[in-house]
């Protein structure tokens, strides 16, 4: 084998050393040093990698967390509005019932409310949660939307009913006419007057003072108003829809044919005239030209239809 040798000099000295080694080294020694070079510069490139690897990773966590805490703010608010939903149904369901319509299925009703899931998007959320939360608060609000869409249709759809059944109500009898005792019912009867048995009363007589005020029972136009010899001074209101009032034995009534009343405006003041035994009020309910009992058309109370 050839060696070589190498002799170091100390500085500021005599003594030295010679160092004897193999010839081959001296060619493999630039070898080494390229070695080394790239091993350092690997070392410095995976350092470099894995610091941003960590810092890329903790701000990816960070976000991650900071997306879960608002998706469960997101889910939070789903739920609170799915239970204003809830209620909102509940009223829905109590106006339909108070109509006398059809009460709606809550389950019909969630049945109308889904969906379509692509393929997909099914594959995307079996990947991540945090996709698959995504995706359960979408269909979520989806279902919600369809849900309060369908609410307020309905609730539309009630308000546009509950305004024609009301202009219907505002002509149908319903409050009585004044205030007093009822002195007389509907039906046969002796006539107070002729004594007759079994006279057909086809009213109710409600007694009071003299100027009792008499009230419209409701909405209409007067017909009739006019001075009579049996009812006295006496008023007929038509309602429509085949409905009218008489008011008879009127002290004075204070309207005229033609003229249109509301329900409890004033259209007369209570008195004895005509075929009468004392101050009171002889009111009748006639429905497509027949009399039926007035007390079918009177709430208690002071409540009314409208």
């Amino acid at each position: 084998m050839i060696f070589a040798k190498t002799t170091i000099h100390f500085q500021n000295s005599s003594e030295s050393i010679t160092i004897h080694y193999p010839a081959f080294l001296l060619k493999v020694l630039p070898v080494m040093k390229v070695v080394l070079c790239v091993g350092v510069l690997l070392f410095l490139v995976q350092f470099s990698t894995t610091t941003v690897y960590d810092g890329l990773l903790s701000h990816v966590l960070s976000d991650r967390a900071d997306l879960n805490q608002e998706l469960s703010q997101v889910e939070g608010t789903l739920n609170y509005l799915n239970g204003i939903s809830s209620d909102f149904f509940k009223d829905e369901q109590r106006l339909h019932s108070k109509y006398g319509l059809p009460v709606p299925d809550e389950e019909e009703r969630e049945l109308g409310t889904g969906g379509y899931v692509p393929a997909d998007t099914l594959l995307l959320r079996g990947s991540s949660p945090v996709f698959e939360k995504m995706s359960t608060l979408r269909e979520t609000a989806n279902r919600l939307q369809g849900k309060l869409e369908n609410n307020n249709a309905s609730f539309s759809s009630m308000t546009e009913y509950m305004k024609q059944m009301k202009s219907t109500w505002r002509f149908i009898p319903s409050i009585a006419p004044t205030k007093g005792r009822y002195a007389s019912s509907f039906g046969a009867r002796v006539h107070p007057v002729t004594g007759e048995v079994g006279k057909m009363h086809y009213g109710v007589d409600l007694s009071n003072e003299r100027w009792t005020p008499i009230y419209a029972s409701a909405d209409g136009v007067v017909e009739v108003a006019q001075l009579s010899t049996t009812f006295g001074n006496y008023v007929t209101l038509n309602h429509g829809n085949g409905i009218k009032t008489r008011y008879g034995h009127m002290q004075m009534s204070i309207v005229n044919p033609g003229q249109f009343v509301h329900r409890y405006q004033v259209i007369g003041y209570m008195g004895n005239t005509g075929r009468s035994v004392g101050p009171h009020l002889h009111y009748e309910v006639w429905v497509n030209n027949t009399p039926v009992n007035p007390l079918a058309y009177m709430l208690p109370g002071d409540k009314s239809v409208d």
